[in-house]
């Protein structure tokens, strides 16, 4: 009986990342402000999106149990690797209920090929609510300032040369629409 369990779960796992939708990308007009949620690390300390510096902070909000979730980590954590020298970070956020230890989470990571992405964890669902989010995987894009500059919904082939370039660009917009931001402000 827990053989074909198994067996059912697996399939419906194939079956979720072949049938997953690619991903969707919304990138805001203006900049929007981010409540301060609170998420936690594997050190127990209380830590929300502000405490990032990274000129672009990529929060993928994920859960263990999303096929097309874990379908993504292995390239995900290559990206993160590549792009971290570049002012772009990479931060993982999963239900806190799905985890039993740290040493737990980070086997899986190593297991599904993602040993180097830093994970935290969502009590209650308080951080996925609190956003607003719907579905997992959800990118929340993030600026210096800590404000909401954009989402991407669903998966996304990162390793695609595309995509990297793409959020290149994208970093070095956000920081001429600081730039800009900061020129007005002292004009004013």
């Amino acid at each position: 009986m827990n053989k074909i369990l198994q067996i059912v779960g697996i399939v419906l796992l194939l079956i979720t990342i072949a049938f997953s939708a690619q991903a969707k990308l919304n990138i805001f007009p203006q900049p929007r402000y981010i409540p301060p949620l609170n998420f936690y690390g594997s050190d127990g300390k209380t830590y929300q999106l502000a405490d990032f510096k990274a000129d672009l902070l990529l929060a993928v909000i994920w859960s263990r149990s999303c096929g097309p979730c874990i379908s993504e980590m292995k390239n995900l954590n290559a990206f993160a690797k590549r792009v971290k020298h570049r002012g772009i970070e990479v931060i993982l956020i999963s239900p806190e209920k799905e985890w039993k230890t740290a040493d737990e989470r980070r086997l899986f990571m190593k297991r599904i090929g993602a040993p180097d992405l830093t994970t935290y964890l969502d009590r209650k669902g308080s951080f996925f609510n609190g956003m607003g989010l719907r579905v997992t995987p959800t990118v929340i894009v993030v600026n210096s300032k800590n404000e909401e500059v954009g989402q991407i919904t669903g998966v996304v082939r990162w390793d695609d040369a595309d995509v990297e370039r793409y959020m290149i660009k994208l970093r070095k917009k956000v920081l001429q629409q600081l730039d800009e931001s900061e020129t007005a402000d002292q004009q004013n």
